[in-house]
């Protein structure tokens, strides 16, 4: 398979749609496909998407937080995004911040 070129936005061209959501049970093909493409096991449990002008371009479990993306695009914003939505939904991931330092720490 032919490397897809990695896409940025520019000023000069229009902003993309980004858009965010739970993935539906039909979309468990695309995940794989991005976790293959990623060269990662597939996501399980509930699996929030991060879309860019509507393709499928990063992933991650609310169980695990585990993330996928596509490695042809810079997807660290979709990442970053991803990560702050899944803390609103789910509350903060806890291996991580104070209160993981503080649990650590005892």
């Amino acid at each position: 398979m032919a490397a897809t070129p990695i896409r940025r936005w520019s000023s000069d061209s229009e902003a993309p749609t980004v858009a965010l959501r739970f993935a539906e049970r039909d979309e468990a093909a695309a995940v794989r496909r991005l976790a293959a493409l990623d060269d990662q096991p597939a996501l399980e449990g509930r699996v929030l998407l991060a879309l860019l002008d509507g393709e499928v371009e990063a992933a991650m479990s609310l169980d695990d937080r585990r993330v996928i993306a596509n490695p042809f695009l810079e997807t660290r914003g979709l990442v970053q995004l991803l990560r702050l939505r899944a803390e609103h939904i789910a509350g903060p991931d806890p291996r991580r911040g104070r209160h993981a330092l503080l649990r650590r720490a005892a």
